[in-house]
């Protein structure tokens, strides 16, 4: 009989006890109490081994037990086999016992919390159970697993064994680069009828008895900040600074966004220190689970990093950031299990913050309609127009800066309106810079939309960027089907737009066009009386 895991056993009675639109990993990861990172990787293991099969609706998988196969029909009898494959039948039946025997005793050992492995006297891994194997894949000898501070430990548990007794003592084992698991370890030696020169090693997992209750006071705190910041800013500050007070004491940390921009940090992000960690970011986001590092050399940083850890940050199976730690010591696993639990908590959060910012900038796209309507159904004057409209537009969307460039007579752009331009820029926009901008709006006729977070910001000139402008949008001015200018706009603030707030910015260019068309036809008229 298959047996499962205590993780396994709580997900398939989850799946099996909840409607099929309650069986998404958010609502899995609450209704288990267990991390998103855990969820997932257990949704993994159980759909590789065919038990779990999951739907798309859509960005989200919808996961369900998997029916079981029906029992086919019948196979006609064999014939019998020749007398010269008797000899060669018989040996594939003995091996076929020796597999489902070997499959018996691997089901057997297959226990959710505890180790079991046969190893020489000099630690060398001969077999293993499959806990073992997936916690730690690829291990030669138990010995590579230990601090150097708990060899002698093991030795002196070695000698008691030579000597025909079992032994028990406490060890970290590696779990990954810088990350410690506590077990119980025992050692048996073999029986006298047993192989000669072989280990028992049973080691039970330690990870739940070492979080304490002020570990879930910490977490809590952490928690109860995180649903109570009123900002992205905020939001992040608060928890690096509950994770340095109340989990672990960090060297240094940093969030970063999903393309790899550090949102918050501790430490000054030069482009050799992002070298040095983006590595470890991108591996965390992409296989969707911590990553780990042993020393890490930052330059410039105070205090040696003898441990790295980055913790995913996931939204529907998706990772929308990662949290990183530099360590002065190693971890452990306990504290690995933490931060994903506060990492979840931040996601969440995280989501409902930038929910709440594209309802408020939608909004705003509303109001700078209405004002743009009011402004254009007063004024006749081109110029008092455009100045109008432009000081409009951005007070309702919140941006510091703005211009407004029109195609002249010789189909050349001419620069009508600016607000609170610096020289810089002005001068940047005068010798072309904004040109490859300004051609895309002109080819794409919609609304060009950039933030950090966009690829085009990269593209941005480094001048621009320097200028501290985190969002850019320039919008088409367009009578008919034609484009005759742009309204350009920048803000040093990060501002999040869905895609309905883009196609009512669309529509305040099409009303300026409407509007100065209008404004032109009454000139023509005027000219003609």
């Amino acid at each position: 009989m298959e047996t499962y895991s205590d993780t396994e056993q709580v997900i398939l009675s989850y799946l099996r006890s909840h409607r099929p639109e309650e069986c998404m990993l958010d609502k899995i990861s609450r209704g288990t109490g267990k991390s998103r990172a855990t969820v997932l990787k257990y949704l993994g293991i159980l759909h590789a081994r065919g038990l779990l099969e999951y739907t798309f609706v859509g960005r989200s998988k919808l996961w369900m037990v998997k029916e079981e196969a029906g029992v086919g029909e019948q196979a006609a009898p064999a014939a019998a086999p020749a007398e010269e494959e008797q000899d060669l039948a018989a040996l594939a039946f003995a091996l076929y016992e020796a597999r489902r025997r070997e499959a018996d005793l691997a089901d057997r050992l297959a226990l959710p919390e505890t180790i079991v492995l046969t190893v020489t006297d000099d630690l060398r891994v001969l077999a293993a159970n499959r806990l073992f194997a997936s916690l730690f894949p690829d291990t030669g000898s138990l010995r590579d697993l230990l601090r150097p501070a708990d060899e002698p430990r093991v030795d002196g548990a070695l000698r008691t064994v030579r000597a025909g007794r079992a032994a028990t003592v406490e060890l970290d084992l590696r779990e990954k680069a810088g990350v410690y698991r506590p077990y119980a370890v025992t050692l048996v030696p073999a029986p006298a009828s047993g192989p000669a020169g072989c280990v028992a090693v049973i080691g039970e997992d330690l990870s739940s008895r070492r979080r304490t209750k002020r570990d879930l006071e910490a977490l809590l705190y952490i928690i109860r900040s995180v649903g109570t910041a009123p900002d992205e800013e905020h939001l992040l500050e608060g928890t690096m600074t509950g994770i340095r007070e109340k989990l672990v004491p960090y060297l240094h940390a940093a969030v970063f966004t999903p393309g790899g921009r550090p949102a918050y940090a501790t430490f000054e992000p030069s482009a050799d220190r992002l070298a040095a960690v983006t590595p470890l970011v991108r591996e965390s986001m992409e296989n969707l689970e911590t990553a780990t590092a042993g020393p890490l050399a930052l330059p410039g940083i105070e205090g040696e990093v003898k441990s790295a850890l980055a913790v995913p940050i996931i939204e529907e199976e998706e990772a929308t950031g990662t949290v990183l730690l530099l360590l002065g010591s190693a971890a452990s696993a306990t504290l690995v299990e933490s931060l994903e639990i506060v990492a979840d908590e931040l996601a969440s959060a995280l989501k409902m913050q930038r929910l709440d910012r594209e309802r408020s900038e939608y909004v705003n796209t509303l109001l700078a309609l209405n004002r743009l309507s009011g402004i254009l159904n007063d004024a006749r004057d081109e110029a008092s127009m455009l100045e109008r409209s432009i000081e409009a537009v951005m007070g309702a969307l919140g941006f510091e800066m703005g211009c407004v460039y029109l195609l002249d007579e010789a189909d050349e752009m001419v620069p009508r309106v600016q607000r609170n331009m610096p020289e810089s820029l002005r001068q940047m926009c005068l010798s072309g810079v904004f040109d490859a901008l300004f051609e895309r709006a002109f080819a794409e006729q919609k609304v060009v939309y950039i933030t950090p977070e966009t690829p085009a910001y990269a593209a941005l000139d480094e001048a621009v960027r320097a200028q501290g402008v985190r969002t850019v949008l320039i919008m088409p001015i367009k009578i008919g089907g034609e484009v005759v200018g742009l309204l350009n706009m920048g803000s040093g603030r990060e501002k999040r737009y869905m895609r309905t707030s883009l196609e009512n910015l669309s529509s305040i260019g099409l009303q300026l066009g409407l509007a100065l068309e209008r404004s032109r036809l009454a000139r023509e008229l005027e000219a003609r009386g």
